[in-house]
């Protein structure tokens, strides 16, 4: 039985290597998955590059780039450790952005999820902070006089389905058609299988997103595919699948594996459609969505500071 994740470290992790048909001798991941891990003061980065179908199947994901940012200590409470996710994420994503092979590409944030549901909140949240200007920046009257390190930025809240009854990947092309931008970054809140990762790790990837696949809501694909620009997708673990909490404390308390027929009778019970999040959500989205937006921010915005954004954004 499958642990439910959409972090693609944790898919990594659960590869069953005795199973694996094709291993590289030196590190014994699959051909064509491409793993590099470093550290910083309070974040360790892996960046995990599938460059083949063996290697995308092998964990369930799409071809392209993944980057986790996981935080050591599962709190953003300084603000050294804060401003470390937020350069970090800038960092990390500034190469990403010149896909469409322009110099100063038009972006569009996107942020997907219910806000008036904590746990999924956190892409509004995002882009209520997001320093916006395709509003100036198309008015010539008014852009002679803007900072030159503003880039052309414009940010949604298209809302869920359930309250809109329109896809969000229609609405979107709607916008596109509209707005024109080059590129679109789309954040969401994700799924772990790892109470730890819960709050405390970001996830970058190249290959768009299916909102609502975290809790197996399917909606319609975001990514290249089906918008037509490059998608990057950034997320954050929210919630835990509630079988996997059992499964990790019976193994614990047994000390050993169980069997997947326990865990089955268990999921038939209802566990298997719930999920879990920590009681201090709030503010932990709170900080979260804090740290992404200035992460964002930092990357459309050459040149600024953390000074710069909270200027812009009072």
């Amino acid at each position: 039985m499958k642990y439910r994740t959409d972090l693609a470290l944790e898919a990594r992790e659960m590869i069953d290597e005795n199973k694996s048909k094709k291993m590289r001798a030196d590190n014994n991941l699959p051909e064509g998955m491409l793993v590099d891990t470093s550290e910083k003061n309070h974040l360790i980065v892996t960046k995990i590059r599938l460059v083949s179908q063996e290697a995308a199947d092998a964990i369930g994901k799409k071809q392209g780039e993944y980057i986790t940012l996981e935080l050591k200590s599962s709190n953003l409470n300084t603000l050294s450790i804060h401003k470390e996710v937020a350069t970090t994420l800038a960092a990390c994503l500034e190469p990403l952005l010149y896909q469409s092979q322009k110099k100063d590409p038009s972006i569009m944030v996107v942020g997907l999820g219910n806000r008036n549901i904590t746990p999924d909140s956190l892409g509004p949240k995002v882009v209520d902070k997001i320093v916006v200007t395709r509003h100036i920046k198309t008015n010539n009257e008014y852009n002679n006089n803007l900072d030159k390190r503003l880039g052309m930025v414009s940010a949604v809240a298209p809302g869920v389905m359930g309250t809109t009854g329109i896809e969000t990947g229609e609405i979107l092309k709607g916008l596109l058609e509209k707005a024109g931008p080059d590129v679109v970054i789309v954040i969401d809140a994700l799924c772990s299988r790892k109470i730890s990762r819960v709050n405390s790790t970001i996830q970058i990837s190249t290959t768009g997103i299916v909102p609502g696949s975290g809790v197996g809501n399917h909606r319609m694909e975001l990514s290249k595919e089906t918008l037509g620009i490059p998608v990057i997708a950034i997320g954050v673990p929210t919630v835990v699948d509630c079988v996997t909490i059992v499964r990790d404390i019976i193994e614990q308390v047994e000390g050993g594996e169980i069997e997947d027929d326990i865990i089955k009778n268990i999921s038939d019970t209802g566990a298997g459609n719930m999920v879990v999040t920590p009681k201090d959500i709030d503010s932990s989205i709170d900080r979260m969505s804090i740290a992404v937006s200035n992460g964002i921010n930092l990357a459309l915005h050459k040149g600024f500071d953390f000074g710069d954004i909270s200027e812009y954004l009072i």
